[in-house]
């Protein structure tokens, strides 16, 4: 068997989505929170929309096109069924269509005879997705059983309990979509329950999203960053990550909350705490922001002699893929940050204290600032040696999707964080803090159609080996490096 060809409609379908819907949806809602306009009747059903759309179409397709390709090589195993990609595409595509359509509209058409049957098919969108992610799912389980090495590969043992958690957040948040926007349509409302719902996105983003960065980050950035490969229990970490979600998210769940409120606080306050610890050990042993320890032995591409340049300082790129290392270095250090907050509101609740910072200030730290970011870094590293191309067309465009990136993320974040006794001596401040605020979503709308660029760009040159000839097939310049890695 052969490995399957990178299907790169999975990151098309992901920017298509980002770009016309969910950073879209999101520059909008930005401008009328920012300002105090008036919210309209849809505003509160537009804001659901916008965090699935942004959770499920932006992310989590990315997430399904780069572990459809990368998990068969690191567990030295094709996938076995890799017509299911197709299949998998044109049940979420439609899917995430026909939410986007329902979530908007739904609220204007109240009342009308097309109510009800656009509310259906709000449900038919969360059978569609829920079918694309069994699939996947099932797709990838059956390439990681099927294969006979997996036992002997340290690179896929360390990150298993990661992929593990993925699935299950995968599973879990597809049968929670399909009941909110069934329980939606039989009490004819246009929002989904605020409670679930919340629930919901806290467990893909504490079960899907953070777990599958960090076993990316783990295998893919001792080669793209040159740092020393992990010697440390990564398998643990994940399993104490696992522990420390587990105490955060399920005393949370609406059945559950109200039970024992007092006691239900102060667990859910123990797991924030144990999770931002956790995250800030996984952060200081992957040593990406510190650079403490010297490189290990798979840096040896590093040498040069009288057929190979130097690489940039301390990399092992000679600038092809543009400053990527800035994007990947900004979305640790809002994790770090993110991380810090959690682990500073657990204590302080465990201590008898309370600290003012919200929710939503929390869940963008992580979405917009680490997920976001790691998405653009990766991309620009990552996708050109996927699609067979030696580097990324733009390097500018690079440059040009950190700065929006990073100053959406900090005009976002930053008035959230603001104690409201600077405001009173500072006036001028609201309004600042107001535009910068509304600006937020237009910046990150701008990075993300940036990057579609840069990536059209690259995909659309001509690829072209020293020797005029293309690569044999299921090899390389991206394959080559995690081919390599993968028996470490």
């Amino acid at each position: 068997m052969r490995y399957t060809e990178f299907h790169s409609g999975f990151i098309w379908a992901s920017l298509t989505t980002a770009i016309v819907a969910g950073f879209a949806f999101g520059a909008y809602l930005a401008v009328v929170i920012g300002y105090g306009f008036p919210v309209g009747q849809g505003f509160y059903s537009l804001i659901q929309t916008h965090g699935h759309l942004q959770l499920v179409g932006w992310v989590g397709l990315f997430i399904m096109g780069v572990s459809l390709h990368f998990i068969p090589r690191l567990a030295s195993f094709p996938i076995p069924h890799p017509e299911r990609m197709n299949r998998i595409l044109w049940l979420m595509a439609p899917g995430l269509l026909l939410r986007a359509v329902g979530g908007t509209v739904l609220a204007y058409i109240e009342g009308s005879p097309i109510f009800v049957p656009l509310s259906w098919l709000v449900v038919a969108s969360g059978v569609l997705e829920g079918g694309a992610i069994i699939l996947y799912v099932s797709l990838l389980i059956e390439t990681i059983r099927g294969s006979d090495k997996a036992r002997r590969l340290p690179a896929l043992s360390a990150v298993k309990p990661y992929f593990g958690m993925m699935a299950v957040g995968w599973v879990l948040y597809a049968c929670l979509n399909l009941f909110l926007v069934l329980h939606m349509a039989l009490n004819s409302t246009t929002t989904v329950d605020t409670a679930w719902n919340e629930f919901a996105n806290t467990t893909f983003m504490s079960l899907v999203l953070l777990p599958v960065a960090f076993a990316l980050s783990v295998r893919l950035f001792p080669l793209y960053l040159a740092l020393p490969a992990p010697d440390w229990p990564v398998f643990g970490t994940g399993y104490a990550y696992l522990l420390a979600v587990f105490l955060q998210v399920v005393p949370a769940a609406p059945p559950l909350a109200g039970l024992a409120p007092e006691a239900t606080r102060l667990v859910v306050a123990l797991g924030t705490l144990l999770k931002g610890g956790v995250i800030l050990w996984f952060v200081w042993q992957l040593d990406l922001l510190t650079r403490r320890r010297p490189l290990g032995r798979h840096a040896r591409f590093l040498d040069t002699g009288p057929d190979r340049p130097p690489t940039r300082p301390g990399l092992p790129d000679y600038g092809e893929f543009g400053r990527f290392e800035r994007l990947v270095y900004a979305a640790y250090t809002w994790l770090v940050l993110a991380a810090f907050v959690e682990l500073l509101c657990g204590a302080a609740i465990l201590l008898g204290y309370s600290i003012s910072i919200g929710t939503d200030a929390i869940r963008h730290m992580y979405l917009l600032g680490f997920i976001t970011h790691l998405i653009f870094g990766a991309s620009v590293r990552m996708l050109p040696g996927f699609l067979r191309k030696k580097r990324v067309a733009s390097t500018s465009l690079v440059d040009t999707t950190f700065w929006l990136g990073s100053t959406a993320a900090v005009c976002r974040v930053v008035p959230l964080l603001l104690p409201s006794w600077l405001f009173d001596e500072l006036p001028a401040g609201v309004m600042l803090t107001q535009t910068a605020f509304a600006i937020s979503g237009l910046l990150g709308w701008g990075a993300v159609l940036c990057l579609a660029m840069n990536l059209r760009q690259t995909q659309s040159n001509c690829y072209q080996e020293a020797t005029g000839q293309r690569p044999p097939a299921g090899r390389g310049p991206g394959n080559a490096l995690t081919e390599g890695y993968r028996e470490r």
